[in-house]
C-alpha cells in the first residue's frame, strides 16, 4: 500500500470544532498551544475526540456507511425509480452491486483510505499516550485509561467494518489474507491477515479495552452518565443517580458516554465479534450471548433505593404521533447504547436533499426504500403486518407531493421543532440493544432451543405493535433464519446493518426479477484498493 493509506497526515488530525459537550471544546483561544496541552494531559482529550469526529465523516458513518452506500449494497433503496427521483451514477452502481464502476470505485477507494487514516489517528493516539504518567491527567489512572480503552475499541470497530467489507464472511472464508490489521505508527506497509486471524485481533483489542473503560463506567458517576438513554445522549442524569444535585459542577468528558466507547457499547461490539468468529469457535456462541445479556439485563443503584435497568426496556415514544414533524425520540434513544456525533449545522450532508419533506424539494437523489421489491413487511408465511408494524406506520412516511414513495422517518429534518431536531440529526446510530436481542435469538436457535429464539422475537415483535400475528415456532435453522431476515429488514432500515446480515448468513436476497438468492463472493466482497501491495 502506498505510504499515504497508513501513515495518514498528523497535520489536521485534531479538529477544534463544536461538539456535544464541552469537554470537546478545550479552551485553546490563545491560552495554549497543542504541545501544552499535551504537556498537561488536555491535548489527548482532544485527540480523542478528533478520532470520533472522523468517525462521524461523511465518507464513514456520517453518511456512506450509515444510510448511504452501504445500503444501497443491500437492495434496501429502489433504484428503478427514474432519474426525476434517482440520477447519482455512484449510488445507483452501488444499488447493482458493480463495484469496479468507474463512478463507484473511487468512492470505495476512499472509504479504504479514510478508515485506515482514522486508525492511524487511533494508533498515533494509543502510541502516544501508553507511556504517559497518570498524575498528568484531571483525573489520574482512570481518565488515561478511559482514553486509551476508547481508541483501541474505535481501532477495532473501524477494522471490523474493514472485514465485513473487504473480506468474505466467515461461512465462505477462503483462507486468503485479506486486509492487515494495523497498530503501530507510523506504518508504511501493514501484513496481510486471513479472516480467522483478523478477528482474532479485533477481539483482543476489544476485551483489552473492556477492561481498560470498566473502572469509569462501574463507578457511581459513569452508572449514571449511561443509566437511561437521555442520560447516556443529553447528559440528563437521573434523581437519586452521582452528580445529578452537581451537574453544573460536572466535568463533562466524563458524561456524554452514548456518544463513546463506554464498557457497555464495547461489550456490545464484543458481543457482535464473538457471534462472527462462531464459524470457526462453536464455543463463541456462549461467549456472544453472554455478553449480550450483560448489557441488557445490567442494573445501576442509586440512593434511595433507586434502579435503573439502561438497556432493559424498549421505548418507542414516537407510536401514537402519525407525522414525522410531531414524533419525538425518533433516535429511540432507551434502544440506543452508542452513536458518533453529528454536527447539528451538518455542514458537508444535507439531509433534505435525501430525505425530502416533499418532492417538489427533491433534488433528483431521493433514497426510496424499497418496501414492495423486498417484501419487507410480508412475514414468510405470506401474512401482512403493514397495518399493525410501528417500523411501517411510523418509521416509514411518504413526502409531500407524492405517490408509494416510502422514505426513512430516522432521516426525516424537522422543520419546526428545531430543539427535536438537534436532538435527532447529532446522533449517528451505531449499536442497538435490538441487535443484542437477536444475537440472543440466534444463539438460542443454534442451540436447537426454537421456542425460545421465537419468543424473543414475538416480544420484540408485540413492542412494535403486533400483538395479534405471533411468528410460529419453526423447528429447523434455515427456516429461523428467514425469520430473521425478514425482522432485521425492518429494524435496520437506514442504519447500515442489512447488508452485513445478509452477507453473514448468507441469506437469500430478493432481486430485481424476482428471484431470491445469496450473494455471491463478487458481490459480497468489495475490492481494494489496486495501488495496495502485499
Amino acid at each position: 500500500m502506498k505510504h499515504k493509506l497508513y501513515i495518514g497526515i498528523l497535520s489536521g488530525l485534531l479538529l477544534f470544532t463544536t461538539g456535544c459537550n464541552d469537554w470537546l471544546d478545550v479552551p485553546v483561544d490563545g491560552q495554549f498551544t497543542k504541545g501544552e496541552l499535551s504537556a498537561i494531559g488536555d491535548g489527548y482529550r482532544l485527540d480523542l475526540h478528533g478520532l470520533y469526529k472522523k468517525m462521524a465523516s461523511r465518507t464513514l458513518y456520517g453518511f456512506e456507511l450509515q444510510f448511504g452506500m452501504v445500503d444501497f449494497f443491500s437492495n434496501q433503496y429502489d433504484i428503478n425509480v427514474g432519474t426525476n427521483k434517482l440520477k447519482d451514477p455512484v449510488y445507483i452502481a452501488a444499488g447493482k452491486r458493480d463495484y469496479n464502476n468507474p463512478d463507484l470505485l473511487p468512492l470505495i477507494d476512499k472509504i479504504w483510505l479514510h478508515a485506515y487514516n482514522t486508525i492511524a489517528q487511533a494508533n498515533n493516539l494509543i502510541n502516544r499516550i501508553q507511556d504517559e504518567p497518570n498524575d498528568k491527567f484531571s483525573n489520574g489512572e482512570m481518565e488515561k485509561n478511559l482514553i486509551l480503552g476508547e481508541a483501541k475499541a474505535c481501532r477495532a470497530f473501524l477494522h471490523f467494518d474493514l472485514l465485513r467489507l473487504f473480506a468474505p464472511a466467515p461461512a465462505d472464508d477462503d483462507n486468503k489474507p485479506h486486509i492487515p490489521y494495523i497498530t503501530t505508527f507510523p506504518e508504511t506497509r501493514g501484513q496481510h491477515l486471513t479472516v480467522k486471524e483478523t478477528i482474532a485481533k479485533i477481539i483482543e483489542d476489544l476485551e483489552e479495552a473492556r477492561t481498560l473503560v470498566k473502572p469509569y463506567d462501574d463507578s457511581p458517576l459513569g452508572q449514571s452518565a449511561s443509566a437511561t438513554g437521555r442520560a447516556r445522549f443529553y447528559n440528563d442524569l437521573q434523581p437519586n443517580m452521582e452528580g445529578y444535585t452537581t451537574k453544573e459542577n460536572l466535568d463533562e468528558f466524563l458524561l456524554g458516554r452514548g456518544y463513546r466507547f463506554s464498557y457497555w457499547a464495547i461489550t456490545a461490539l464484543l458481543s457482535r465479534a464473538y457471534q462472527y468468529n462462531a464459524t470457526y469457535e462453536q464455543g463463541d456462541l456462549t461467549k456472544a450471548k453472554a455478553y449480550a445479556e450483560e448489557v441488557l439485563n445490567v442494573q445501576f443503584n442509586g440512593a434511595n433505593s433507586a434502579t435503573f435497568h439502561p438497556f432493559k426496556e424498549e421505548s418507542f415514544a414516537f407510536t401514537y404521533q402519525e407525522q414525522p414533524e410531531e414524533m419525538s425520540d425518533i433516535r429511540m434513544v432507551d434502544n440506543l447504547i452508542m452513536g458518533v456525533y453529528n454536527e447539528k449545522e451538518i455542514t458537508d450532508v444535507n439531509l433534505d436533499k435525501y430525505f425530502p419533506r416533499s418532492l417538489q424539494q427533491a433534488e433528483n437523489n431521493v433514497f426510496i426504500v424499497n418496501l414492495e421489491g423486498q417484501d419487507i413487511f410480508k412475514n414468510t408465511d405470506g401474512s401482512d403486518d403493514s397495518q399493525k408494524d410501528i417500523r411501517r406506520t411510523r418509521l416509514i412516511y411518504e413526502p409531500n407531493s407524492s405517490w408509494a414513495t416510502y422514505l426513512s422517518t430516522k432521516w426525516y429534518v424537522k422543520e419546526k421543532d428545531t430543539k427535536e431536531r438537534d436532538n435527532t440529526v447529532t446522533i449517528l446510530p451505531l449499536l442497538r440493544t435490538s441487535e443484542l436481542r437477536y444475537i440472543i435469538a440466534e444463539c438460542e436457535a443454534r442451540n436447537g432451543n426454537f421456542a425460545a429464539a421465537y419468543e424473543i422475537l414475538n416480544t420484540m415483535r408485540a413492542k412494535r405493535g403486533i400483538t395479534d400475528n405471533q411468528l410460529a415456532v419453526k423447528s429447523s435453522m434455515a427456516d429461523f433464519i428467514k425469520d430473521l431476515v425478514r425482522e432485521g429488514q425492518r429494524e435496520w432500515i437506514s442504519e447500515g446493518q442489512l447488508f452485513y446480515l445478509y452477507k453473514r448468513l448468507q441469506a437469500n436476497v430478493k432481486r430485481d426479477d424476482g428471484s431470491s438468492r445469496p450473494f455471491t463472493t463478487a458481490e459480497s466482497v468489495l475490492p481494494i484498493p489496486t495501488d495496495e501491495n502485499r
